[in-house]
Formats: C-alpha cells, structure tokens, sequence
C-alpha cells in the first residue's frame, strides 16, 4: 500500500474511485472531508469547524460520501442522538491518515521512513476502529452459532457515568432478537469490548464491563443478565482464560476464533 508501483498503492486507488462518480466535481473538497473524518470529526459540525466551513456547506457533500460507500453512519444503539460518521474503508482511511500526509517520502523511496512515523496513527485510528467493526460483524453473523447468546440488533453505545462525571464507550452491544434499538428500557444481552492493543487481556477489562452492565442496570435497561465479551488482536492473561472457564457470563474472542481457526472461550 505504500509502494507506487504497486496497484494497491492506496493514492492511487482512492483517486480512481473518486473520479467514477460524476457528482464529485471537486475532489479537493472530497479529500478535505474524507481526512476530517478519518481524524475523527464524527457530526457534520464537527467536521465543518476542522475544515473551517459552516455545517449546511458539508452537509450535501457528506451524502454523497455516504451513498456511494465511502462514509457510514452509526447510530447509538440505545439513545437516539445524532449518528457517528465514519470512514467506511480501512484502505481509505489508510490514504488519508498516512499515505497523503508522507507522500513525498513515499514517492521518493523512502516508504520505510514514511511506516515507521505512521505506526502510532495506524494502531490508533485504523487498526483500532477496524478491529472493533470486525467484532460487531462478528458478533451479528456468528455469535448465534458459536456461543450461547441469542442477540438481535448489535451495533455501539455511549453511556453515562454521573458518578465519575464521565461517558463510557461501549465497543459491541447486543440487544435481545425483537428488542427495538433506542427503547429507554432495551434488554441488553451482551456487553463487549474490542481491543487492537499489544498487550493481552486481563481482568480490569472484565471488571470495566461489569461496572458497565450496573450503570445499564441503574439507567432502566435490563442488562443483569447480560454476557460480557472481550475480543482481543493479541490474547488474554492465564487468569483471565481460567475465569472464563468458569463463568458462564464471560466470553473470550481471540482472532483466531474471529477468522472461524479457533474456539470462544468461556460461556
């Protein structure tokens, strides 16, 4: 993806699907709106401040990006507040975190240097958000055949912590089959966490999850019985793989299990 000789190279793949559609025009605009995005400017606002541009000036623009594929919109799956946007194809966002910004290094022979300098960006903001998609997909597609869960919608939810003055992101919510998404009293069947990290898992992870299945249970959704997933890029610490074994509220997804080469712990 970092070599121009290549047809993967990420440039250039972004600049021909741009060009198919006969309503892009101004592609400078387009590419502006792709790398807000993928910076994380996730409202029409947000994203018109980073490109210093009112809110009616993007909006237009953004439903072409989203009708063609190139962005999604994700609702909050138990509160019906504005939609996150983001970056669809971990490819683009790749061309507009990395490739663009270290083009000169790359078209001078000097992609190495280039990769070295976009590892932080990589893990964080394409590997990371990549990786907790493929765990809800996952979890939509596989979760009624590979554990005991029966879940219905899944998707992402933010809630909040009045306690610690603070908002929790939840990677993977699932509600039960029939169960409509943003009911002010959604039975919540499984609470997960998705991480990309080096490091593997451990209990804290499981004991933040709990601590969100109570702030559920407090705020009116009934999640007492919810299972608790944690899907991880790197593995889980012995204790927590012997927990586990243990607990049937407890699931353990490792990337193995995610690609159909190995087991879900737990259960």
């Amino acid at each position: 993806m970092l070599d121009p000789g290549r047809a993967l190279y990420s440039r250039v793949e972004a600049e021909f699907l741009l060009r198919e559609d006969p309503r892009i025009t101004h592609r400078t605009l387009y590419y502006d709106l792709l790398s807000a995005v993928a910076q994380g400017a996730s409202t029409p606002s947000k994203i018109g401040a980073m490109l210093e541009k009112q809110r009616s000036a993007v909006a237009a623009p953004l439903d072409v990006l989203e009708s063609t594929g190139y962005l999604r919109k994700e609702q909050d799956l138990l509160k019906g507040r504005s939609p996150v946007i983001t970056v669809a194809d971990p490819v683009i966002r790749f061309n507009q975190l990395i490739t663009l910004p270290m083009v000169d290094l790359i078209e001078h022979g000097r992609a190495q240097v280039a990769w070295q300098d976009s590892k932080p960006t990589f893990h964080s903001k394409i590997l990371g958000p990549h990786f907790e998609e493929t765990a809800r997909e996952w979890t939509r597609a596989f979760a009624f055949d590979e554990t005991p869960v029966r879940v219905g919608a899944v998707g992402s939810a933010e809630i909040a912590d009045p306690a610690a003055r603070t908002k929790h992101e939840i990677d993977v919510l699932a509600l039960a089959p029939g169960e409509r998404p943003q009911s002010s009293h959604a039975q919540v069947v499984l609470l997960g966490e998705a991480k990309a990290t080096q490091q593997p898992r451990g209990m804290k992870d499981v004991e933040r999850l709990e601590r969100l299945r109570d702030l559920l249970e407090d705020q009116g959704h009934h999640s007492r019985d919810a299972v608790l997933a944690l899907y991880s890029l790197h593995g889980f610490y012995p204790d927590l793989v012997q927990a586990a074994g243990r607990r049937q509220d407890l699931l353990l997804i490792d990337i193995d299990a995610l690609y159909g080469d190995g087991q879900v712990r737990g259960g």
